[in-house]
């Protein structure tokens, strides 16, 4: 791991360059394959999904095998755990339990002969992109499902990349969560589906879910034909520790996020150079019995940092700087520290808090801001499924009270067409 200084010059310099060294740019080459296939199945509907789902996936289908059938659906039965499940179950009651309180209240503003209301409705459809093969996450299904539940969102749609063995946990939950509608297609194809229809899958209006480079092209390129959540990034942690820490317990902070790419970012900030060090060592000792181990390896050369800092207390400087999808602070924090952090997807405060808790099963949602985008961005809610109206209601007495104010002003903008609409009221 590279090691960067706080009091050196051009520190931020410094770490931005590192940071940016993610931000490889192939997205040039891939946008144009991506528009090819969004305006094929714009243009041929279902029989474009049987091609690209022959052509990326190597697999056979017909129109009617696109929506998953019931025998496909139920297969997972037999091949689950039921203790496993259990835990999945925990996870949703949990999920279920906090999300709750993120609906949103209507508001009524009444003065003056005016009623100002603020009304939210859930979205009427949405679609679940839920990726496939080694990237197949049971737990996204219930972060993405669980809050469109909530919001009170009609219909739901999902669709993975064609298999002939689907993930059984992504089945038994999308079961357990009542999803009707769930189609065998993938890629950017799946994402053209769900913004302009075809015979077989009707259009939704969002579009919610990770995938790969090609999926996050086609979310950015359909992006005001439907609304989209949020464009994934590699997935990132910030962790705050002193020598009063436990560096295994640090250590395994990191290399949890640097385990799911080569591209993810693990950074430690303390303000012990020792423990940095230290933190390093049991790294290597620790990744040896790792499954992933080489991915652990390469995140952590190519984009792990550790960055001393003399006031640990400085570091909520550095941390805004850097907008990090995950913050952990081991350190002993207080209110008044934390509420200096304002760019940060989820925080994690205190030794037991692992983020690995926020990923599974503690209840927060674990689809986040990536790359710095928490400077601008929230994690994944039951507002994102819903979307607020506003209602103006005024009688004569404030008509007159604002009628003359409305035409000056209209009269400044050259629209008198406005001006005429307010006049027209005086003499009723």
């Amino acid at each position: 791991m590279k090691i960067l200084k706080y009091n050196e010059k051009n520190f931020f310099n410094n770490l931005k360059k590192h940071i940016n060294k993610r931000d490889y740019d192939n997205t040039q080459v891939i946008d144009k394959q991506v528009k090819k296939i969004l305006n094929e199945v714009k243009l041929n509907g279902d029989s474009a999904l049987l091609k690209y789902s022959k052509k990326f996936d190597n697999i056979k289908l017909k129109s009617k095998d696109l929506r998953l059938s019931n025998k496909i659906r139920k297969s997972y039965k037999n091949k689950i755990k039921q203790n496993v499940f259990n835990s999945f179950l925990k996870a949703i009651n949990n999920v279920k339990r906090f999300h709750k309180y993120q609906y949103p209240n209507n508001n009524l503003l009444a003065q003056n002969g005016t009623k100002l209301k603020t009304r939210w409705k859930a979205l009427d459809s949405v679609g679940l992109y839920i990726p496939g093969g080694q990237g197949a996450y049971p737990s996204s299904v219930i972060m993405n499902v669980v809050p469109a539940k909530i919001a009170g969102v009609k219909r739901i749609v999902c669709v993975m990349p064609p298999s002939k063995n689907f993930n059984p946990y992504v089945l038994a939950l999308l079961d357990k969560l009542g999803i009707e509608e769930i189609y065998q297609v993938g890629g950017a194809q799946a994402i053209a589906a769900l913004t302009y229809g075809t015979k077989t899958i009707k259009p939704v209006n969002k579009i919610f879910g990770p995938g790969n480079d090609f999926v996050a092209s086609a979310k950015k390129q359909v992006f005001g034909k439907v609304g989209i959540d949020l464009i994934a990034g590699p997935s990132e942690i910030v962790v705050v520790a002193n020598e009063k820490n436990n560096p295994e317990w640090v250590a395994s902070d990191l290399m949890a996020q640097s385990e799911h790419d080569i591209n993810a970012q693990s950074i430690l900030i303390s303000n012990n150079k020792y423990f940095i060090k230290s933190v390093i060592d049991k790294i290597t000792k620790l990744n040896k019995n790792m499954l992933k181990k080489n991915i652990i390896n390469k995140s952590l050369q190519l984009n792990g940092l550790g960055i001393f800092v003399e006031d640990i207390y400085k570091s909520n400087e550095i941390i805004n700087f850097i907008g990090p999808e995950h913050l952990h602070l081991h350190v002993k924090t207080s209110d008044k520290f934390l509420n200096t952090i304002n760019n940060a997807g989820c925080i994690f405060v205190g030794e037991y808090s692992s983020e690995a808790f926020g990923d599974y099963i503690i209840g927060t949602n674990h689809i986040l801001p990536t790359f710095g985008s928490a400077k601008f961005s929230s994690g994944l809610g039951v507002i994102d499924f819903m979307k607020r109206n506003t209602i103006v209601e005024m009688n004569q007495s404030s008509y007159l009270k604002y009628k003359n104010d409305v035409k000056r002003m209209a009269e400044i903008e050259n629209l008198y067409a406005h001006k005429l609409s307010v006049k027209i009221r005086q003499n009723k």
